[in-house]
Formats: C-alpha cells, structure tokens, sequence
C-alpha cells in the first residue's frame, strides 16, 4: 500500500505518467490509495476506465475454455478397390480406353482469356465457329460420345458410388455392386449412425475421412 500512496501524492498528470512506466498495475489499491487520500474525482474516473480496459484485454488474452464433449470417431472397415471378376476386368479396361479417347471438351475462347474458368459452357453466338462445329475449333459434347451403358457411372474402384445422407438409403445399395459415398452436408454424429450400418451391411465406402480407415 506505500508505493500506491508514493504514486497518488503528486499532480494527476504527475500520477498517469508513473503508472504508464509501471509494467503491471494493481487499480484496485491505487484507487483505494486515492480515496483514502486527496480523493479527486477526475482521477478517480481515469482510473476506473483504466482498470476496465485492463480487464477487458485480461479476458481476451485468457479467453474461457468451453467443455465442448468429443464425438468418437467410428471407424470404416470396407474401402477400397473392389476385386474385380474377369468379366468385370474387362469392363474396367473398356472404360479406361473410353476415357482416354475422350476429347477435352473446352470452353469458347478459353485459351485466349485469363479471365474465363476451365468449366464447360455451351458455345453461343451467330458467328461462334465452335458451335458450328468447324474444323480446327474445340469439340462439343454430344451423343456420340455416350459411354456404353455397362461403365457408365462406374468409380474407379471398380463401384458404382451411390450418395447418401442417411441411414435408410444404405439399403437401396448392392454391396457387390454399388458403394456409398457420403454426402459432405452430413455430421459428425449421423455420419457414425452411417458408417455403423455400413460395416454391418458389409458395404464400402468411397470417402473416408482421416481417422476413419480401421488400422489393421
């Protein structure tokens, strides 16, 4: 209490420039000291604001520590490649030829404007050469490109991925055929419920997340 009276005794200008070169200030005995002594009601305002900011940038330095309780991860079980049949080795090779040969289906201009995103966009406009069609211009999708109807959709892992949201639409699923992905909208808590279901069903899915695959 002697240092807060020695800091009270002077001027107030004289009081705000020592308690600036102090590195830890204690308001509460400071303001006592004040009191208890001369008592000036302009200080006393300062110091009470003071004290304030102080406790307001305490509070965000040391914010409180919220419990939140930690969901359990559960873990995936089936993920993966499929192992394929021969008939189904076939199929895959077809779809891996398929895809090779489709062209890149490019964007009007694409090559010419910094601006423009790598996304599809139908070719407009009464002199656009590429919806035309013309020689040496990037090529349209159209039906003759169509996969045939066996690879059609097919991931690949060698599945045909199925989205879903929840437990329910586990059982629209081939498990030898089909796989699950789960849509991203999906929670922590029924993406559990999901994978639960899953393992029992003995149906893979696509998307694990990190944490998910079972450790053998």
């Amino acid at each position: 209490m002697g240092a807060e009276k020695d800091i009270v005794k002077g001027t107030i200008g004289d009081v705000k420039k020592e308690i600036r070169k102090l590195d830890s200030v204690d308001y509460e005995a400071i303001i006592e000291a004040e009191k208890k002594g001369k008592n000036r009601k302009t200080l006393l305002e300062w110091l009470e604001t003071k004290k304030q900011e102080s406790m307001e940038e305490e509070a965000e330095e040391k914010p409180e520590e919220k419990k939140v309780k930690e969901i359990p991860v559960e873990r995936v079980m089936f993920y993966g490649r499929k192992k394929l049949s021969k008939d189904e080795e076939r199929l895959y090779r077809i779809r891996f030829r398929e895809k090779k040969a489709m062209p890149r289906f490019m964007r009007q201009e694409f090559t010419k404007l910094k601006r423009l995103r790598d996304v599809w966009r139908k070719p407009k406009g009464e002199d656009s050469k590429q919806a035309e069609g013309k020689r040496g211009k990037p090529r349209n999708p159209s039906i003759g490109y169509k996969k045939r109807k066996e690879t059609r959709g097919l991931h690949p892992s060698g599945f045909h991925p199925f989205r879903i949201h929840n437990v329910a639409e586990l059982d629209k699923i081939n498990p030898e055929k089909e796989a699950a992905i789960i849509a991203g909208s999906v929670g922590r808590r029924k993406r559990n419920e999901i994978i639960k279901a899953a393992n029992k069903s003995r149906i893979t899915i696509l998307n694990p997340r990190r944490g998910e695959i079972q450790e053998e």
